[in-house]
């Protein structure tokens, strides 16, 4: 598998803490290989808390703002273990914690009465409001004290959650860090930075770009190889949204450049199995496959062997965010999403169009047999030109998932090669069309296959390119091959 997503994870901060001189009994702490969550029995302050935030709130096991401890000024929260316990961290997660750090230190006591240090002064990392764990001096104690000293934005000391980790009779087998429903700097709700290039996000160590202009003047459109993609963005074309740290593709016609054997222009993908390996070609012009491409599993046995992988199936999540309005009437709103690209001939090309006086679109693709006239098949609304508003259809900006994959199927005891493309909503509900490739011509010695995704704009007509684009944004995308 080639491409995938991350998650976030919670910020960890290990801060390096002073041992100091405590007494008999706080120096009594053994030994602990196996750091677990202990027990906080109560929580305590002075009272001075803000409206309803009380103490106990910072141990109910709850992230939502709501439920927090909030204090201004230098404020101590009291924590109870119950008994003394060998303390080696403290976990807290800061109300507002991705968007500013909070200062604190904290102490512990064996009788509640004498409180030495055990973190000098130390700063939250404001990049996440999920729990964050420091280390401290081992100790024996049955109190801790968290001393809030506010945040880099006022006086408030404001924590939602505290816990406290080492080994003891209070020792918990999990506990809830927050992580599920953390709100982390620059990162998104779809797990995804905002801050970076799209291959940051996504790996495309297996794909390159294509672009619908020539800056470089050399009268061919700009392509992006895999190695110098890692790092790239542009801001027209291709770049990181900064709400949702999706993929996005915009194609216009203005000052644009198609490839050699189109007239319509893309910001589009190709995939690259030689993954920046450059003394492999991206193809060869005899049709005969190479490492950086692929075949269907009823090529011949020869192709097998020469091809980067057999048979293949692409997986996306996006977002069709705009699409033309103006220009011809049998090509407006037309935009390619995703592709099976052969030698010559296109196994699948899979559309989205909505017509400019619908608020929902469809979803169609086009199967072309080598040499022979395009089959089209629909799957969501119709593809016609005067198409009513699709009672099931997908609306612009609505997020839904595709699949694309080839394999071979017995049929009357012979491998046929199929086509098989399904689209998926947001609610679970699938809707899948399978095409029989055994006439199509593609299990041959002299044909190969890639996968492309991106926005590949059907609509070369707009009177009006500088405003009338097509716009895609990717939140997933992912490639397997045998």
């Amino acid at each position: 598998m080639f491409i995938t997503s991350p998650r976030a994870v919670p910020y960890l901060v290990t801060s390096c803490a002073i041992a100091v001189g405590l007494t008999a009994g706080q120096a009594a702490a053994q030994e602990c290989s196996n750091v677990s969550p202990l027990k906080i029995v109560a929580a305590t302050d002075d009272g001075s808390f803000d409206k309803e935030y009380g103490p106990a709130r910072a141990i109910d096991g709850s992230f939502d703002n709501d439920s927090r401890w909030s204090s201004k000024g230098e404020k101590v929260l009291e924590l109870d273990l119950g008994e003394p316990q060998l303390v080696k961290e403290i976990g807290l997660a800061f109300y507002k914690g991705n968007e500013r750090r909070s200062r604190f230190r904290v102490e512990a006591s064996v009788d509640g009465t004498t409180y030495a240090p055990i973190l000098e002064e130390a700063i939250s990392s404001g990049n996440s409001t999920a729990i964050e764990r420091f280390d401290v001096a081992d100790t024996n104690a049955r109190f801790i004290r968290v001393v809030g000293l506010g945040n880099e934005s006022s006086e408030w000391n404001s924590i939602l959650e505290v816990h406290a980790y080492g080994c003891g009779s209070g020792e918990l087998a999990s506990i809830d860090d927050g992580s599920q429903q953390a709100i982390t700097k620059n990162v998104s709700p779809f797990g995804l930075r905002t801050d970076v290039p799209p291959a940051k996000n996504f790996d495309l160590t297996h794909w390159k770009l294509t672009l619908p202009v020539d800056r470089d003047g050399n009268g061919k459109v700009d392509e992006i190889e895999e190695n110098e993609l890692q790092d790239f963005s542009d801001t027209e074309f291709f770049y990181t949204d900064p709400a949702t740290g999706g993929m996005v593709f915009r194609v216009s016609t203005a000052n644009g450049k198609t490839t050699p054997n189109s007239s319509y222009f893309r910001t589009e993908l190709r995939e690259m199995l030689r993954g920046g390996d450059e003394t492999i070609a991206t193809r060869n012009d005899d049709g005969t496959p190479n490492k950086n491409n692929w075949v269907l599993s009823t090529a011949p046995e020869e192709a097998k062997q020469l091809a980067g992988g057999v048979d293949g199936v692409m997986r996306a999540r996006l977002a069709v965010n705009q699409v033309t309005r103006l220009g011809d009437s049998s090509k407006v709103g037309r935009v390619i999403i995703g592709q099976i690209h052969a030698k010559d001939d296109e196994p699948v090309r899979l559309y989205y169009r909505k017509l400019p006086q619908n608020s929902r679109g469809s979803i169609y693709f086009a199967h072309e047999p080598v040499g022979k006239d395009d089959v089209w098949v629909e799957m969501i609304g119709s593809r016609s030109d005067h198409a009513e508003n699709p009672a099931d259809g997908i609306a612009l900006d609505e997020i839904f998932e595709y699949e694309i994959r080839t394999f071979s199927e017995q049929v009357d005891g012979t491998a046929h090669p199929i086509l098989q493309v399904t689209i998926t909503r947001e609610d679970g509900s699938e809707v899948t069309a399978k095409y029989d490739m055994v006439d199509s011509g593609y299990s041959t010695m002299n044909d190969f296959m890639y996968f492309k995704a991106g926005a590949y704009s059907q609509n070369n007509s707009s009177p009006w390119p500088e405003r009338d684009f097509d716009q895609v944004t990717f939140y997933e995308l992912e490639v397997e091959h045998n």
